[in-house]
């Protein structure tokens, strides 16, 4: 007798995208634990158990004979339990048959570093413990110091940590007696969070329409809940939270940025103090593992997080919000290229109900939402008494509007709304979505631009620690040191970055105190502390990129101000208009929220493009008819689906050579069926880190048969190893 045990292997390579069989004569090995197998050459290599064993009652040696095979033994075991239950392996299976994506990759996406089915998570952290002393029921004497320690110990049910207690002979003497025993004990290092001091509260009238809605309706699982900005989409949410915990059901709740995540987490824990857990990617592995072990074990019944926090093992979900669900960071750019919010659907189709809020939605939700896919929920008043905003549209191309000798990169009009504001002794938030000091780094002898050796592309000069970065791959230089091609080290540098931004307004603005936000920044303790200065009012002016656009809240900010606001609109992608439009809705939304009234400003070289116009009136209801129609005239979703096939390889050639190969092959596949396919083209980036690029774009009606025809890309990538062939599903700006 023995037990048939199916492993994936550990390595994300395509031929091993199957599972392989093991055995093993251990009864307490279980479908989502780790286990290590011998494998090829490597007598340990970690694997994944995709099912639950099956009990053989034949021996090894008749059932291999029978089969015609011969099964290596399981090493052993790394997990003493599963990390993954059965619903969240059947729902990696359904997210690798719907982003076409090896089930490896899948797993290692939803599992936390230490926990990852490869061999480096090993020499991650793992659970921390640390030896504590606990008493036992006695009956002899104790001496009065013996008994005053067994008695203080005695009263802490938990114990008391060992390095703690410091009459170290009382405490063996009390161990020999046996009234006193050390145990290992796990140990968390999630640090302490700071509660939200709050006020109960009643919801308004069309909060309250709004949870019932949510509620009550029963025919479909999904809530498109259209708030505009400021009327108050977060107290649905907490108000939600309550219902499903005195339900019993776990709930997740997802942000798009990690800034919006202590601010969200604060608020969260004045409401549920002893049920929130935080998940992303600024986290320590160690926070990570810790995080990840206590959501495992029911301890945690509300998860906030990020994109990836969707793959939470919140027991016994029940409901999932996304929040500012129109942003693009819940697509991920790289394999495997999975959507937070259809992947937030999939695990609830069963049993949950998901919520996706927005001031502008996505235009494909709005889409499913009239077409009755979508239960829409509209809250259309703000809690501000000032709801008009007063906004101007400054043309940068009117020379009226700049004095190059004071600033070529903050217009007139804007220097004169920052001085009002600050003599109001108010606050500014100004938005660039450009992170860095400068985009161009020119040589002044050759007039060549400093381009990084990956990707072929200029490297952006980053002033605060004097270096040369490229944002694409993370190459990084120091400036100081670098030679120009010439042998010249002399350099200029031509457009400008927050960080130059913040350089001339603190020239401008002597007195005030600025500070800037955008992923530069990426402590957590650097930039909770920046975000909590401008939400006491400690600091004037917030510069920053989207980062500052999305969910925050701050009640004294009267002005709001985007510099080169169409600068999205020049990527060349289907998403640019609608990404232009929230992102300046969004921003417009940060100003005004209580009682002062709001200014916003915007600096555009493109003042009569019907995107900029229609965002400064907020009016989404027109943008997405107009948006509806340029969609439909150029054949893009809702009207259709897409996909993308990238191609890449260390050889330009070679990659174009398979470029060509897999369009052949996706003529043929498809014969007469409605799919129109566009390329191989080179994208906007065609190298990078060392590679070339090339995409094929697909659209098509039916998803099903598209999923036949992208089943059988799988022999060219077997038989093309020197390339990589990769399938992004419903693709975002990431895949143009």
């Amino acid at each position: 007798m023995f037990y048939l045990v199916k492993v994936y292997i550990g390595r994300q390579v395509i031929a091993l995208d199957r599972p392989f069989s093991y055995y093993s004569l251990e009864e307490d090995i279980h479908q989502g634990m780790r286990v290590l197998v011998p494998f090829a050459s490597s007598k340990e290599t970690i694997g994944f158990v995709i099912e639950e064993p099956v009990k053989i009652e034949e021996s090894l040696e008749e059932y291999q004979k029978k089969n015609s095979l011969k099964l290596a033994r399981i090493t052993k075991k790394v997990d003493s339990e599963a990390l993954l239950d059965d619903k969240m392996i059947s729902l990696a299976r359904k997210i690798s048959d719907y982003y076409q994506t090896d089930l490896i990759k899948v797993l290692n996406t939803m599992l936390p570093p230490s926990l990852k089915p490869k061999n480096s998570a090993l020499n991650k952290p793992q659970g921390k413990f640390a030896t504590f002393v606990f008493a036992n029921d006695i009956s002899i004497a104790l001496k009065k110091n013996e008994e005053t320690l067994y008695h203080k110990i005695k009263a802490c049910k938990d114990g008391v940590r060992l390095s703690k207690i410091t009459a170290k002979k009382t405490l063996e003497k009390l161990l020999s007696y046996n009234a006193l025993r050390k145990e290992e004990v796990p140990v968390s290092r999630i640090p302490q969070m700071e509660a939200a001091s709050l006020l109960p509260f009643d919801l308004t009238l069309q909060q309250e329409n709004a949870y019932q809605t949510i509620m009550e309706r029963k025919d479909r699982n999904v809530f498109l809940l259209e708030g505009v900005t400021g009327s108050g989409k977060t107290e649905v949410y907490i108000r939600l939270c309550e219902t499903y915990l005195k339900k019993g059901k776990g709930v997740l709740v997802l942000f798009p940025e990690i800034a919006l995540t202590d601010h969200m987490v604060n608020m969260f824990l004045g409401h549920f103090p002893e049920s929130v857990s935080v998940l992303n990617s600024s986290l320590s592995d160690s926070r990570k593992y810790d995080e990840y072990m206590k959501i495992l074990h029911g301890e945690s019944k509300i998860v906030l997080g990020t994109r990836s926090a969707v793959f939470a093992p919140v027991s016994d979900l029940g409901l999932i919000i996304i929040d500012e669900e129109h942003s693009s960071s819940y697509k991920q750019d790289s394999q495997p290229y999975y959507d937070a919010i259809e992947v937030a659907k999939m695990r609830c189709e069963e049993n949950g109900k998901v919520v996706l809020g927005s001031a502008t939605p996505r235009i494909i939700d709005r889409a499913r939402a009239e077409k009755g896919l979508y239960v829409p929920v509209y809250m259309t008043q703000r809690y501000a008494k000032n709801q008009e905003k007063d906004l101007t549209i400054v043309d940068m191309n009117n020379s009226a509007c700049l004095n190059p000798m004071i600033s070529s990169m903050i217009s007139i009009p804007l220097q004169e709304e920052i001085t009002k504001t600050l003599k109001a002794h108010q606050q500014a938030m100004i938005l660039l979505n450009r992170r860095g000091y400068a985009p161009l780094f020119i040589c002044r002898n050759c007039h060549q631009s400093a381009l990084c050796p990956n990707c072929g592309i200029p490297l952006n000069y980053h002033r605060r620690d004097d270096t040369l970065r490229c944002h694409h791959c993370g190459y990084k230089v120091s400036s100081v040191d670098y030679t120009c091609s010439c042998k010249s080290h002399d350099f200029l540098t031509l457009g400008y970055g927050t960080e130059k931004v913040m350089e001339e307004l603190k020239m401008l603005y002597p007195m005030a105190k600025i500070a800037r936000l955008d992923s530069d920044v990426s402590n957590n303790e650097v930039r909770h502390e920046l975000l909590e200065s401008f939400r006491n009012g400690d600091t004037d002016i917030l510069i920053g990129t989207q980062v500052i656009a999305k969910g925050h809240d701050f009640p004294k900010v009267t002005l709001a101000a985007i510099l080169d606001c169409d600068s999205s609109l020049r990527l060349p992608s289907y998403l640019a208009n609608e990404e232009t439009f929230d992102l300046i809705c969004q921003f417009v939304g940060r100003t005004g929220r209580k009682d002062l009234k709001g200014r916003v400003l915007l600096q555009t070289y493109a003042p009569d493009n019907k995107t900029i116009q229609l965002a400064a009136k907020q009016d989404y209801e027109a943008f997405y008819r107009l948006e509806m129609e340029e969609r439909r005239k150029y054949l893009y979703p809702p009207y259709v689906y897409l996909t993308q096939i990238i191609v890449k390889a260390l050889d330009a050639k070679r990659c174009e050579e398979v470029a060509i190969r897999v369009k052949e092959y996706l003529l043929s596949a498809i014969g007469n069926r409605k799919f129109n396919i566009y390329g191989p083209s080179l994208p906007y980036i065609p190298h990078i880190n060392g590679r070339y690029y090339r995409n094929i774009l697909i659209k098509y009606k039916n998803p099903e048969e598209a999923k036949e025809v992208f089943r059988g890309l799988r022999a060219i990538r077997l038989a093309n190893k020197d390339a990589e062939i990769l399938i992004n599903v419903d693709p975002g700006n990431e895949g143009f």
